[in-house]
């Protein structure tokens, strides 16, 4: 059976920057997106995923949408796995979440204790210095609202932002992010260097996969780990990405490491 979640490329990054305080330097953020649980992507592969992230023990997860492909019925057992995140977790939904049930989606992340973050912003506190979460939803559906989403936002601590759809990361830098962590994208699934970007481009596609700097701010589009409407994957593997926080006199992010992780499907 083909499978786009086979092996897993794990990056591991190292951001400074001068909003993470001393105290906070070594504070670890994970990243899952693009489930697409369904036709391909089963709980049973999905597990595999959270186990490796649970052991990894970062110190908080992000996870910025879209959990299934198209059937309202995968919502429930997807969720419901990514459940088994041992570490304080925050959700975003993404468009393929709105096309199925966000309110199936919005109830189920209820259950499993992960907060949803829809155009509002917490203020985590399990860290030596507070770090102020925001989280928008998505921008695809036209359910996106930036302003909301910043309504209580100080901006005395680093701003971390869960975002699915990457392009609104202009309008998300301009309120204080510094670091903004989106998917959506795929890494186009069919990524041919110096063809693929310059297509997108050319469609209006500005922010493609991996790191942007926005005058101070980094955006991070992570490819997901699964597919939604075809499963094939070329030059734009699956991907979990960690973030090691660090004091820094300036923004900076650097990839330490990249190892392969793969999925048992027997």
């Amino acid at each position: 059976m083909i499978n786009p979640l086979k092996s897993i490329e794990i990056n591991t990054y190292r951001l400074e920057h001068p909003n993470i305080s001393a105290a906070q330097s070594g504070l670890s953020i994970a990243q899952i997106s693009d489930v697409h649980l369904g036709r391909w992507v089963k709980p049973r592969h999905m597990q595999q995923v959270v186990d490796f992230v649970n052991a990894e023990t970062p110190d908080l997860v992000a996870l910025t949408g879209d959990y299934v492909g198209y059937n309202h019925r995968d919502l429930i057992p997807s969720i419901e796995t990514l459940g088994g995140l041992k570490k304080p977790t925050f959700a975003v939904l993404g468009n393929h979440d709105h096309w199925t049930c966000s309110q199936t989606a919005i109830e189920t992340f209820r259950k499993v204790d992960i907060p949803v973050l829809s155009n509002r912003s917490i203020v985590f506190k399990d860290s030596p210095v507070p770090i102020e979460i925001v989280g928008l939803d998505d921008h695809f559906t036209k359910n996106a609202d930036v302003e909301q989403a910043f309504a209580e936002v100080r901006g005395d601590n680093f701003c971390l932002v869960l975002n699915h759809v990457p392009s609104l990361a202009p309008k998300i830098a301009e309120r204080g992010a510094d670091l903004i962590l989106s998917g959506h994208t795929h890494g186009h699934q069919f990524n041919i260097p110096g063809v693929t970007n310059r297509i997108a481009t050319r469609l209006g596609v500005r922010y493609h996969v991996g790191a942007y700097y926005l005058d101070g701010t980094y955006l991070y589009i992570n490819r997901g780990l699964g597919s939604a409407s075809w499963p094939w994957r070329i030059g734009a593997a699956p991907e979990l990405t960690f973030f090691e926080l660090v004091e820094g006199d300036r923004p900076r992010l650097e990839l330490l490491e990249t190892r392969d992780f793969r999925v048992k499907h027997r």
